[in-house]
């Protein structure tokens, strides 16, 4: 009888404190945005680390088996800590330094692709003026049209010009303020991989003890559930995570072979930039192919017009033929659902929905099937079965009837 008590009071005042929340930020919308803002500021770095950690944990995974393999061949014991560090450790440094490799061979080619545009625009707007002159006088009909056009366009740019003189102290604060958030971001990240690399060396005794919690804090059936739903988005984001690399690499190596074969400049660059944001879904192919484009046509502009298209080739070809015998049916959800749920993930939670939308759709998609749905067929089969049964009965009436 204690027990049950202290389970019921404990009930009561988890919904006293879930009331009085609700009431906070019904009564002081404003106070609770800040205070969210602060609590979100301070948990940061801690959501980098989990995330930086849970990412990282794939390449652990990988390179725990191998010293475990290595080991065994060599017979000696598998010592699990003092590989786990080194693991770790190889992780983030393959992690780094494929992040510094990205980084440091595309920015400088987007400076020089810049700097060249800058300084051929001139000449090219020269000759895009005199192709334009030398149409109206071709087409006297069309001259007029061309002219008003011209003039529009001339008005926009004015309006344009005018703008950004009188928005440049804006224009100024806003870019000082994007540069201070991007320093926060890195500082964060920085913080983050720290928490990471504590979290990795430490994640099974992790695991058990937020086990251990939820056997405390929850119901003998609401605790199965919990860590089903916990194994079930392990599993997904995990899948996820791990075939989006490999179609990310798939379509990376595609392309460049695609550029050596045609001559393309720019190959390794544009491979890594390809590789990188093919994992973004959706965004991240259309970001990654402008990109590209525009540093071929910085050299080329045919050739950049040839890349679009061979490139489109290359990741319809790993998105319809390669990608569904990679995932399977782990991630089996219909297209359209799929869809929606990176427009509105992205609408609503930026980057981080456009990556994390998918799984998260995915694991609800799976409760639905798997629990709900059999028990919705389950209450249908037994309506059906007890209409059957209650236009069976009048039936059976008339016949004892007319045997009697």
């Amino acid at each position: 009888m204690k027990i049950e008590n202290k389970k019921k009071v404990f009930e009561y005042l988890g919904f006293l404190v879930a009331f009085g929340v609700v009431m906070f930020i019904a009564t002081n919308t404003d106070e609770a945005k800040k205070l969210v803002g602060y609590v979100m500021t301070v948990l940061r770095p801690f959501i980098y680390g989990f995330v930086i950690a849970f990412i990282l944990n794939l390449l652990v995974k990988q390179f725990d088996n191998t010293f475990k393999k290595l080991s065994e061949k060599k017979g000696k014991p598998y010592d699990k800590k003092q590989h786990r560090v080194l693991s770790i450790i190889l992780s983030i440094l393959v992690f780094l330094l494929f992040a510094g490799l990205t980084i440091g061979m595309i920015i400088p080619n987007l400076k020089n692709t810049a700097v060249s545009l800058y300084n051929e625009a001139p000449e090219l707007w020269d000759k895009f003026v005199d192709f334009v002159d030398k149409f109206k006088v071709k087409q006297p009909k069309l001259a007029p049209y061309i002219t008003s056009a011209e003039n529009s366009i001339d008005s926009y740019v004015q309006k344009l010009i005018e703008t950004v003189k009188g928005n440049l102290s804006n224009i100024v604060s806003t870019a000082l303020s994007k540069v201070k958030g991007a320093t926060n971001v890195l500082l964060n990240f920085a913080l983050g991989l720290i928490i990471a690399f504590a979290v990795l060396v430490i994640k099974e005794e992790l695991v058990k003890e937020f086990d251990i919690i939820l056997k405390k804090l929850l119901s003998e059936k609401v605790y199965k559930k919990t860590s089903y739903i916990l194994k079930l988005a392990n599993n997904k984001f995990q899948i996820y995570f791990k075939y989006n690399v490999i179609q990310a690499v798939i379509t990376g190596t595609g392309t460049f072979l695609v550029m050596l074969v045609t001559g393309m400049p720019y190959k390794v660059s544009i491979a890594l930039l390809i590789t990188v944001t093919q994992l973004i879904p959706i965004i991240g192919a259309i970001l990654g192919t402008a990109v590209s484009a525009l540093l071929i046509a910085a050299v080329s502009p045919i050739k950049a017009i040839i890349f679009v298209c061979l490139s489109i080739l290359v990741q319809q070809i790993v998105e319809k033929l390669i990608n569904p015998h990679l995932m399977g049916k782990e991630l089996d959800m219909p297209g359209v659902l799929t869809f929606l749920a990176i427009v509105i993930g992205g609408k609503q939670f930026g980057l981080v929905g456009l990556i994390c939308s998918v799984p998260v759709v995915s694991i609800c998609y799976d409760l639905y099937t798997q629990d709900i749905r059999p028990k919705l067929y389950e209450g249908i089969a037994e309506l059906k079965t007890d209409k059957k049964e209650e236009e069976e009965k009048p039936k059976e009436r008339k016949l004892k009837k007319k045997n009697k």
